[in-house]
């Protein structure tokens, strides 16, 4: 930590940070909503092409918009404006870094944040339809437009939490599970047990450890340092987790990332509670050494699963740690369950 904190106050170079986010093109948009007008921040990589299929990327917390540079870069070394298939659009989501935060008289949840999501993307002429990507807090988002939102066509996560569904046989007694479906629950077990104490503060406390992380820099650095190294299999470097920590430090927006904590945390809940089924294309990319996993045979219950790859390596940061694996799957995602789809 010293050694970070004295890396942060005399080499980081924000100037530096600034310069390498300004690679991609940034956009903003307004998002009239019912109760609230938001201003979306976005990252946006348009295809001259008509018939261009509109990817949207929804990132996760302690992520932001960051953890899909590296997907850009590799994007932009295989298709021009000219030949790509895609439209890549990555929103921050409200009240993360340079997205305006949702109103503080209203009961602000993922419902509404999927809404703000889904009027962004319409806006931006993408009503005939859309796939949804996310991973942590994206994947419920991603979810959430595949359930609500006729232009959402498919949704691809590399996040599921472990909720056991009902209609499934119990772990010990599942001969039909791998060993690296074993291990990814076992380690997801681990995870509550031993590591969402900080998920439990940001759901019932967030207030409180906001003004704690918005008042110290230092603070911050230790609350979100953690989790990046923690959390990722293939190491982040420490001016990439500074740039996160500036990014957040910078917009003083630690205190709004955690509104969706109050959804999320299961242990806050008696019972879990399952979601309805998606009946649109699901594709899930299981990364091993992630928070929380589960076997193919749990995915097929939450949707219509038509791709399932578990990975051999990778954490919670597939964007960060490895881009090109999680684009290999998306494209094969897209190719299986959009209609018609030619590269």
């Amino acid at each position: 930590m010293s050694a970070a904190l004295q890396h942060w106050r005399h080499n980081f170079s924000w100037r530096d940070a600034e310069e390498s986010l300004n690679r991609h093109p940034h956009y903003t948009a307004n998002i009239a909503l019912e109760s609230t007008e938001l201003q979306a921040h976005f990252m946006a990589l348009f295809s001259e092409k008509s018939d261009a299929i509109p990817v949207a990327f929804f990132h996760g917390w302690p992520g932001s918009f960051l953890e899909f540079m590296g997907l850009f870069d590799i994007v932009k070394t295989r298709f021009t404006p000219e030949t790509s298939p895609y439209h890549f659009i990555v929103p921050s989501l409200p009240g993360f870094t340079f997205t305006t935060g949702p109103p503080t008289d209203t009961n602000w949840g993922l419902a509404n944040t999927s809404t703000a999501m889904d009027n962004l993307l319409q806006g931006l002429g993408f009503e005939k339809g859309y796939v949804a990507q996310g991973g942590d807090i994206g994947s419920f988002v991603a979810q959430n437009l595949a359930r609500m939102s006729k232009s959402c066509k498919a949704v691809h996560v590399n996040f599921l939490p472990s909720i056991q569904p009902p209609d499934v046989p119990d772990p010990e007694n599942d001969t039909s599970l791998t060993p690296q479906d074993r291990q990814v629950l076992a380690r997801s077990l681990e995870f509550v047990n031993t590591q969402q104490a900080y998920a439990i503060e940001q759901g019932t406390k967030p207030a409180t450890i906001g003004f704690v992380l918005a008042s110290s820099p230092v603070g911050l650095l230790a609350w979100l340092g953690e989790k990046f190294l923690a959390w990722a299999d293939n190491p982040l470097t420490l001016d990439e987790i500074l740039t996160h920590v500036s990014t957040y430090h910078l917009t003083q927006t630690i205190v709004r990332s955690f509104y969706a904590y109050r959804e999320t945390s299961y242990s806050l809940a008696p019972e879990p509670v399952v979601a309805p089924r998606i009946e649109k294309p699901l594709g899930y990319s299981r990364f091993p050494y992630d928070n929380s996993g589960v076997p193919k045979s749990w995915a097929e219950k939450v949707g219509n699963l038509v791709f399932f790859k578990a990975h051999e390596r990778g954490a919670h940061f597939p964007g960060l740690e490895y881009p090109e694996a999680l684009w290999e799957d998306l494209d094969a995602f897209i190719q299986t369950a959009w209609p018609g789809f030619e590269a």
